[in-house]
């Protein structure tokens, strides 16, 4: 049985949608289509794996533009016209359960361009705004021509005065206003799971933040940092604002993040990279919403569906980098959620 072929308990509106995305379920990759994708020893062999794909349709594209992220932001915008037009008004705020984060990224990509006297383009994310209008907007303060989350996020990193000795801290404010934001659109939507998920997210960011503040010996302590909607409270986590990580990670040895924190850890400090956290935090969410697969109502399992492509898409570019720079196929595949 596939994710989507289980029995339907309400949401009858989304009888259609649901139906669909049962057929769609087929442009997933099996871990043996990531396998052979990790495998490829040249952008050429790359391309003939992928084109028995799903993802085949983008190949004739890929050979032209050799860069990856414009599939990305390809199937991004098939994900938001979809919901767009499917979802019921009432519920069409949970798109910002998908968009959000993008729009964090680019708010951040636009600070440091500024900060830095560097042109971060090439790290910029598809958005309703362009890379050169929200700088324009972000430099001279004003945002008049701008709307929504990416004008309160923008408005909101502007008057936190950002300088270079300051970046990080601020980075962390604005991760901070992402799930406040987050829980907002969440509550709206009354899912009991969505919220769970939510937390859980929350503890994830919190605990790799800890390890971000400690390893660069930022002078600053859990409550102007740590965000207090997550299972673990802020009390939990200023006990170890004078212990050192050991510690850290010897109180969550048995906790369900046991996981993320071993093997980030590992990287964080041997390789000064935080992409095993990121990973770990993916294959949580991915390994939550499966094992509550039966029980979703339907809104909550066409999100699901998006999610997984999302995820999806990231992997693949991720795997494309990889083979085009020759990086070992082991440091590809330990950043890959779906294996």
């Amino acid at each position: 049985m596939n994710s989507f072929e289980v029995k339907l308990k309400e949401n009858t509106e989304y009888l259609f949608s649901f139906g669909e995305l049962v057929q769609r379920e087929r442009e997933f990759l099996s871990k043996d289509q990531f396998e052979r994708l990790i495998t490829s020893n040249s952008f050429d062999e790359f391309v003939k794996n992928l084109s028995e794909t799903y993802y085949s349709v983008y190949t004739e594209d890929l050979k032209k533009q050799k860069d990856f992220s414009f599939v990305m932001e390809k199937e991004n915008f098939l994900t938001i016209d979809y919901l767009q037009k499917n979802l019921l008004e009432k519920d069409r705020k949970l798109i910002n359960f998908l968009t959000l984060d993008r729009d964090i990224h680019n708010v951040k990509v636009v600070v440091k361009s500024t900060i830095l006297g560097k042109d971060l383009k090439e790290i910029f994310l598809h958005s309703t705004y362009s890379y050169e209008s929200l700088k324009e907007s972000y430099e001279s303060g004003n945002f008049e021509k701008l709307e929504g989350n990416i004008k309160d996020v923008l408005e909101y990193a502007y008057f936190l005065k950002p300088e270079k000795e300051n970046l990080r801290i601020v980075e962390l404010k604005l991760e901070q206003l992402f799930f406040k934001k987050l829980l907002k659109y969440i509550s709206l939507s009354g899912s009991e799971l969505l919220l769970k998920l939510f937390r859980h997210r929350v503890d994830m960011l919190n605990i790799k933040n800890v390890y971000r503040v400690k390893i660069s010996s930022m002078n600053i302590k859990s409550k102007d940092f740590i965000y207090p909607e997550g299972y673990l409270p802020l009390e939990f986590f200023e006990e170890f604002d004078d212990e050192n990580l050991d510690y850290f990670a010897s109180e969550l040895e048995k906790s369900i993040y046991v996981r993320m924190i071993m093997e980030g850890a590992f990287l964080a400090f041997s390789e000064k990279t935080f992409t095993s956290f990121e990973k770990n935090e993916e294959k949580f969410v991915l390994d939550f919403l499966s094992k509550s697969e039966e029980f979703l109502p339907t809104l909550e399992r066409i999100l699901f569906f998006f999610i997984k492509k999302r995820f999806e898409t990231r992997s693949l570019n991720i795997i494309f980098t990889g083979v085009v720079n020759n990086i070992p196929k082991d440091k590809i595949r330990n950043r890959i959620p779906q294996l």
